[in-house]
């Protein structure tokens, strides 16, 4: 053998020593100097509590077990990962070159829990100085029985997720992800359902990672199909979505957006947000048993927010405003507040949310083509809703009604409780038979309506507002009739209103009508009151006290004509706003009655009948001169 072959045929005795003791050698003893190595590098325990086994080539398979990362410092849970088994390859090529290269990565039983403290740290950041570790190069990951916990103490989350990787299919190659768990979101109960693509894909913040996901949090219900840029952070979606819910409020809660309180609803569209901008396009929705449409954007780069939207609907039922104006009851509201305070009381008292007002700007406008009422119905509505800086405009609101309108501006100023608040209201050329057109008076009555209103009032809703405004309010109607027999009984005319019993209730042209309040601390008092008609006249005084909800009007009528039996004597009207009462004054009426007794025993003739006659006077109201006076100050011409 020459001195070559020897040389040759000691290194491969060499090599098959080494690669033999390499091949038997117990990398269980390695187990200590990788958990110090890895330890010192992220600052966290760690321990390999199970076998450790290699299988070398230029890609080392290597498979351990019961692997255990203890976590950070500041959590409750003392441990971050738990992994059962891993089976994954090393690219040593790639690894002399300084990057980590994992090939392939099986993992089981999989146990990680991810959560942010009150001070904004993330237990997956390692480094002191706060920035992430660079992710190693993955090419294919598999997970079978993973679970995943994750918690937010600052907004109340704490959701345990089963997560699992699947086979791609020919109808869906993406679906490489699937979760599903439940738990709590910003303190709603909640569930989830998601399947998403590759998962390694993730790691990659500027692809688009194709997701589907069907959630419940509380009563909203949520189904959206898309793509997420950056989920972890939410840098960027494009969504279709699908939400049904008891409460659009609830979306407040849910995605910090203010929405008034809403019924039941079922809404669609598209979600595009880039940066800040969060824009909700092709809306469709069903709220109650009204329809809406429209596009919503919301800036969240300002503060506070910005949202800016324009919205339609063709038909608008006014009960399903009733959350938003505080005149419901119902147990599903978002809030626990009923509409009223106490059972005898009429105006709402449910309270306006300042939080709400305070949390966005705003820039909306709403078009309805009608407004459905159980008595009245609205042609249109046109509104521009503008909150800046908690201060509420929302000029126009404008409402076609009954062949005429009602201008409304109004301005709430929430920047300090109770809500400041000034009303100027304008009614024009509303017709009184199209105004309740399912009432019995709709044939009685085919008068033109106008008024204005301009009160000032503070409170945080609208009973307290009402019940301490300050201003005027004027209302006038011109022609139109009234039935003869109210008009007779009015005056207790008791002769004449046995004659339109008998012979039929006529209707009787009213000339004008007015009305003129000045309210004090929500005391409006009555400065003129009058319906004039050829048969009668009935003028008015007292006062209508919105803070206590009570009436004190006294109506006094009287005949232009000749009557044989009357009992004339004023109508007080009392009571409440729930429970009014309409009664005459007996003591007026039996103070007349006594005396026509009494003379009748003296006279024991028709002299006796003359305290009940009544002989009316040609003299007319100065209706015109009246009329003038409040169409001036109702802003009427």
């Amino acid at each position: 053998m020459t001195r070559i072959r020897k040389w040759f045929a000691g290194i491969a005795v060499s090599l098959m020593l080494l690669v033999t003791i390499v091949y038997s050698f117990d990398w269980n003893l390695a187990r200590p100097y990788i958990a110090r190595k890895v330890s010192s590098a992220t600052g966290r325990s760690f321990a390999i509590n199970g076998d450790l086994d290699v299988h070398l080539s230029l890609q080392p398979r290597i498979i351990v077990n019961d692997v255990v990362m203890g976590n950070a410092e500041w959590s409750n849970s003392p441990v971050m990962v738990n992994v059962k088994h891993a089976d994954f390859r090393i690219d040593l090529m790639k690894l002399l070159g300084g990057r980590l290269a994992l090939p392939e990565i099986f993992l089981s039983d999989i146990h990680l829990v991810l959560e942010e403290n009150t001070e904004g740290e993330q237990n997956w950041v390692f480094d002191k100085q706060g920035k992430q570790s660079e992710f190693p190069e993955i090419t294919s990951l598999a997970i079978s029985r993973g679970t995943l916990k994750y918690r937010d103490v600052t907004s109340d989350t704490d959701m345990n997720l089963d997560i699992n990787t699947i086979d791609a299919t020919i109808d869906d190659p993406a679906s490489m992800l699937e979760l599903s768990g439940n738990g709590r979101f910003k303190g709603i109960k909640t569930t989830l359902k998601a399947r998403g693509g590759a998962l390694l894909s993730l790691r990659n913040v500027d692809q688009p990672y194709p997701f589907k996901a069907s959630a419940t949090l509380g009563t909203t219900k949520a189904i959206v199909d898309g793509t997420l840029t950056d989920p972890f952070h939410l840098k960027g979606e494009e969504i279709n979505f699908r939400l049904d819910g008891s409460n659009l409020a609830l979306l407040y809660t849910i995605f910090d957006i203010p929405v008034p309180p809403t019924p039941a609803y079922k809404l669609t569209g598209f979600l595009n947000h880039t940066d800040d901008i969060w824009a909700f396009k092709r809306l469709k929705a069903n709220v109650g048993k009204s329809d809406l449409g429209g596009e919503v954007s919301v800036d969240r780069g300002k503060s506070p927010q910005m949202v800016t939207a324009n919205l339609a609907s063709r038909s608008l039922n006014i009960k399903d405003l009733n959350d938003i104006l505080g005149t419901t009851n119902s147990s599903n509201s978002s809030h626990a507040n009923s509409g009223n305070s106490s059972s005898d009381k009429l105006l709402p008292s449910k309270p306006f949310s300042l939080e709400i007002l305070r949390t966005a700007d705003t820039d909306i406008r709403f078009k309805g083509e009608k407004i459905v009422g159980q008595k009245i119905s609205i042609d249109k509505i046109d509104t521009h809703i503008h909150i800046k800086d908690g201060v509420l405009k929302l000029a126009p609101l404008n409402f076609g009604i009954a062949g005429g309108d009602i201008i409304t501006a109004i301005t709430m100023d929430g920047r300090k409780s109770p809500i400041v608040t000034h009303a100027d209201i304008t009614v024009r050329g509303l017709h009184f038979d199209q105004l309740f057109p399912a009432s019995k008076l709709k044939s009685a009555s085919a008068g033109v309506i106008g008024g204005r209103a301009r009160l000032d009032a503070t409170g945080n809703s609208i009973a307290q507002m009402l019940g301490n405004a300050n201003g005027e309010t004027a209302i006038i109607m011109d022609g139109g009739t009234a039935s003869e027999l109210l008009m007779r009984l009015s005056g207790l005319d008791i002769a004449h209103s046995m004659m339109a019993l008998l012979g039929g209730n006529k209707q009787v042209p009213i000339r004008c009508m007015v009305a003129n309040f000045e309210a004090v601390d929500g005391n409006f008092k009555v400065q003129n009151l009058l319906l004039d008609t050829p048969k009668v006249n009935i003028s008015g005084e007292g006062d209508v006290n919105f803070n206590d909800e009570t009436l004190h009007l006294k109506l006094l009528s009287r005949s232009k004509g000749f009557s044989l039996v009357s009992l004339r004597g004023p109508i007080n009207v009392s009571g409440t706003f729930k429970k009014p009462s309409v009664k005459p004054d007996m003591r007026n009426i039996m103070a007349r009655s006594s005396l026509a007794v009494g003379l009748g025993i003296m006279t024991a003739g028709i002299n006796a009948l003359i305290p009940l006659l009544q002989f009316g006077s040609n003299k007319e109201s100065n209706c015109a001169a009246l009329m003038s006076q409040t169409k001036l100050d109702a802003g009427i011409k």
